[in-house]
C-alpha cells in the first residue's frame, strides 16, 4: 500500500525522497510501532498512517535537516500512536531506545563531541522525567515533531495563545530543574 502511495507521487524528486526515507527508514519505523503498539498488524497500519501523512507534508519533509530526519521519522511514529490510543499516562515521550540513538549518532563528530552532546542529553532526559507530563508533551510535539501551535492546540483541544503559555512555562521549569540539578 505505502509503494502505491508514494508512486502516486506526481513531482520526481517528491517521490525520490519519499522512496528514499521508506528504504532507509521503514524497519526501524516499524520496530518503534511494535514497541508501542505490541501488534504487528496495528504497527504496519499505524507506519502507514505515518507515510500517507508524510506524503500530505512532503515539502516539510524535505525541509527537516538530514540529521534530525531519524528523530523526526520515529517521532512521527509515536505522536499516532499517541494520537491513536489517547492515553497520555501510557506513553513516556522522554525516553529514547538504544536504536534511537544509533539512528541519531553523527558519523564526523570526535569522541568529544559525542561525549558533550550525550551528556548534555543525559541532563535534558533527567530534567524532563522531573516536569508533568503535559509539559513534556508540549516540548516533544513542538521541538521534535516540529508541530504548529495550531496543530498542538487542536491536537490538545486548547488554543495556540493556550499552547504558547504553556511552551514557555514548560521551558521555565525544566531549565529550572536542569540549573537546580548543577
Amino acid at each position: 500500500m505505502i509503494t502505491m502511495m508514494i508512486s502516486a507521487i506526481e513531482n520526481d524528486f517528491q517521490r525520490e525522497f519519499i522512496t528514499e526515507i521508506y528504504k532507509k527508514y521503514y524497519s526501524a519505523m516499524l520496530k518503534k510501532a511494535l514497541l508501542l503498539l505490541d501488534n504487528n498488524e496495528d504497527a504496519e497500519e499505524l507506519v502507514q498512517e505515518v507515510f500517507a501523512d508524510l506524503i500530505k507534508r512532503v515539502d516539510s519533509v524535505i525541509a527537516v535537516e538530514q540529521k534530525k530526519l531519524p528523530a523526526y521519522l520515529l517521532s512521527a511514529v509515536k505522536f499516532s500512536a499517541y494520537s491513536r490510543n489517547k492515553k497520555q499516562s501510557r506513553w513516556n515521550f522522554s525516553e529514547f531506545d538504544s536504536e534511537e540513538v544509533e539512528l541519531l549518532k553523527d558519523e564526523n563528530a570526535i569522541p568529544e563531541e559525542i561525549y558533550l552532546k550525550s551528556e548534555a542529553v543525559a541532563e535534558l532526559k533527567s530534567a524532563l522525567e522531573k516536569i508533568p507530563e503535559r509539559y513534556k508533551n508540549l516540548l516533544e510535539f513542538k521541538y521534535i515533531l516540529g508541530l504548529s501551535d495550531s496543530e498542538i492546540g487542536a491536537k490538545f483541544g486548547i488554543s495556540e495563545s493556550a499552547v504558547r503559555s504553556g511552551l514557555l512555562r514548560a521551558r521555565r521549569k525544566a531549565y529550572s530543574v536542569m540549573k537546580e540539578e548543577k
